[in-house]
């Protein structure tokens, strides 16, 4: 057990066992690091090693330095006999110059094809130049970890549930579609918003959707791919862009989507040359498991960004969040392990003994001398008899017995404090987090719960929408073979009122109509119309879109003839 751990958070030679693909293209060329001039590193990986010595091939016969151990592994998770195990490196020039490699997939995730040099070649040995190697931030770890290690840390309840809390509220209330435009025919658009809806189940968007944040905040990226009938599982069936057109799916065509963990996939191409593109740093194409797909055919999602120097080196994803909490949760853990130790050993028992002279040896020896057997069986026998049940005997002339205790005030709240480091970093309340309940007269975790719903929004709206928005317009595509401009979608708020407050604030709207209706602000078919396209109306699903009778009567209905009266 402890040598697979050793090799899962150990990390792989320089050599490919690709026959030299590239882990760094451009859009125009590609190339193989063995002509970069640097290392190259392979899942698993922890640290990064970096082969010293300039512009070297890499591969089954590398040069590696001296004073690195490396251990063949061909046979370890099929991932090629060239696989090689080596120490970290050494020296923070070799970690600044580990931080901006780029990543290097398992064998088996890029296919064949030929490798070229690339235009961004020489920007990792330029940044490794230009970094300060006594930078912390070096010492701390922030490169890329790995998947293997990510995946690992993730088996952590601390690393877990904060990603599992936040992929949850950001799904828990989910989203409503609406009619934008004016409903001629309301039953018409209600009809095709049940059916968008209806797909909506079918295609499990909303647990795709949540497995994608899951993978995106614990790995730094997810995929969702999206599959057509018909489509072959090939570079010449998944190669070709997807188009949001009618040209570009066919109805009925949307078979499946199916989430892709990050680790088996790696990009295939992107531009590295020209920063004023709009493509400039984003893949065209990537590779999944051997299979070339277009970039169209894959939705990704990228919570914490990286900057565009150090995309390569983390594959085009971002930074974990489990990886920005690793210095919170490893401190928590060392302080909760330090609190434990302190109450289980706060109280120390004292036994005071004539240790010289009661207990000295029988065989003779100069006065003072100890006999250990003696003084263990002496402390055995008072750990054996003290009990509420028991006696313990002591000689008053020579031997007196104390409880020494260490003070246990304050512990409780080194150890909160180092809790709320961890909440800090998500934003999640205590309450949510943890259970925790506020202390004190009047306390309450609404104002902070509100806070995390507003976090929780910008989210949705930052890195959610743009998925969801392609998947709505492929939903249409699928179902009527055009996409309609007045069907849409918004997020539902997870702050909900209570129903007083709800009654309330429909009693000033109601209380408002009247008196615009009065004065002559507006007219009664206005104001049913505002009530109808009120997403929060109680009224909404009442037809009050429908006109007025002719001449703005009302109907002849028991409530009319009640208010005539009244009149």
């Amino acid at each position: 057990m402890t040598d697979w751990l050793t090799r899962l958070c150990g990390r792989w030679g320089a050599g490919t066992a690709h026959g030299g693909q590239n882990p760094h293209p451009s859009t125009r060329v590609q190339t193989p690091l063995s002509h970069v001039g640097g290392p190259q590193h392979r899942e698993p990986y922890l640290p990064r090693p970096v082969i010293a010595g300039g512009r070297g091939r890499s591969g089954a016969g590398a040069h590696t330095p001296s004073g690195v151990r490396r251990m063949r592994l061909g046979g370890l998770f099929g991932w090629g006999s060239t696989a090689a195990l080596t120490q970290p490196p050494a020296t923070a020039d070799e970690r600044a110059a580990a931080l901006f490699q780029p990543y290097q997939p398992p064998r088996g995730v890029r296919g064949a094809g030929a490798a070229a040099m690339a235009m961004d070649a020489g920007l990792g040995a330029y940044a490794a130049e230009q970094y300060g190697m006594a930078s912390a931030f070096v010492e701390q770890g922030l490169a890329f970890k790995g998947y293997p290690t990510l995946a690992a840390m993730m088996l952590r309840a601390e690393f877990r549930k904060p990603v599992e809390i936040i992929a949850r509220e950001a799904t828990r209330a989910w989203i409503r579609f609406r009619c934008n435009g004016a409903q001629v025919d309301a039953a018409g658009t209600a009809a095709r918003l049940r059916a968008v809806e209806a797909e909506f189940l079918r295609l499990h968007v909303r647990d795709v959707v949540r497995r994608q944040i899951v993978q995106g905040l614990g790995f730094g990226v997810g995929h969702i791919w999206v599959g057509l009938r018909g489509a072959a599982l090939s570079d010449v069936g998944q190669g070709v862009p997807l188009r949001a057109t009618p040209h570009g799916m066919a109805r009925g065509q949307l078979e499946r989507l199916v989430n892709i963990d990050p680790i088996w996939t790696t990009p295939n191409s992107y531009n590295a040359d020209n920063p004023l593109r709009a493509d400039y740093y984003r893949p065209a194409d990537w590779w999944v498991q051997g299979v070339l797909v277009n970039s169209t055919r894959l939705l990704s999602i990228v919570p914490f960004e990286v900057p565009d120097i150090l995309k390569p080196a983390f594959n085009f994803g971002g930074l974990a969040l489990s990886q920005m909490l690793e210095p919170y949760v490893h401190n928590f853990l060392r302080t909760r392990q330090s609190v434990s130790d302190m109450v289980s050993n706060f109280a120390t028992k004292i036994l005071k003994t004539d240790m010289s002279g009661t207990m000295q040896t029988d065989a003779g020896l100069q006065y003072a001398d100890i006999d250990a057997d003696s003084v263990s069986a002496r402390v055995a026998a008072m750990n054996a008899w003290q009990s509420n049940n028991g006696t313990f005997v002591l000689d008053r002339e020579s031997e007196d017995f104390d409880i020494k205790s260490a003070p246990l005030s304050g512990l409780a709240e080194l150890q909160a404090q180092s809790q709320e480091f961890m909440a800090g970093i998500p934003g999640i309340p205590l309450v949510k987090l943890f259970g925790i309940q506020p202390q004190g007269l009047n306390a309450s975790s609404q104002g902070e719960i509100r806070v995390f719903y507003d976090e929780i929004a910008a989210f949705q709206e930052a890195h959610m929408a743009p998925v969801l928005r392609a998947l709505f317009q492929l939903v249409q595509l699928n179902l009527w073979g055009a996409i309609d401009p007045d069907l849409d979608f918004e997020f539902v708020p997870l702050w909900q009122m209570s129903e007083q407050e709800a009654a309330a604030v429909e009693k000033t709207k109601t209380d408002m109509d009247t008196a615009n209706i009065r004065s002559g602000k507006i007219t009664a078919h206005e104001a049913r119309a505002r009530e109808a396209a009120d997403a929060h109306s109680l009224y909404r699903t009442a037809g009050l879109a429908r006109p007025l009778p002719a001449g703005g009567e009302q109907p002849n209905t028991p409530q009319a003839k009640r208010a005539e009266q009244h009149e």
